[in-house]
């Protein structure tokens, strides 16, 4: 299957019109008509935001692979991250410091509060014997 079969059977599994599916994915349906037709391809960004929204990969889209769904990947690996926090808080007057100290105070709270519930048994469910 080639880009214009991929995503003309995407759109009709979604029960949508070119133009209700145009609105989905941000374009016109003039787009979407061209693109179905095989007379155009969408641009690399287009197409890299298409298959984003539609929650397939590129390679999918343009008939490389049979595999319809994406990997799970971070957008932003971990250490690129804490990177970018850290040089982000080191600019931050002392006040906004105190701010972000709070928050991380509180979002570890959270989580220890959200695993102690996890662990603990269920109320509602009656004991193995």
């Amino acid at each position: 299957m080639d880009f214009a079969q991929r995503i003309t059977a995407i759109r009709k599994e979604m029960k949508l019109s070119q133009e209700k599916f145009g609105e989905l994915v941000g374009m016109s349906q003039r787009s979407v008509a061209a693109w179905e037709s095989g007379d155009r391809l969408p641009s690399y960004p287009v197409l890299s935001d298409l298959a984003d929204r539609l929650g397939v990969s590129v390679d999918y889209l343009l008939g490389r692979s049979e595999d319809k769904k994406i990997k799970a990947q971070p957008a932003v690996q971990v250490g690129e991250l804490r990177s970018m926090v850290i040089s982000q808080i080191q600019d931050l007057p002392d006040p906004a410091l105190s701010r972000v100290a709070d928050f991380l105070s509180g979002l570890k709270a959270g989580q220890e509060v959200a695993e102690a519930a996890a662990a603990a048994p269920d109320p509602d469910r009656a004991p193995a014997e």
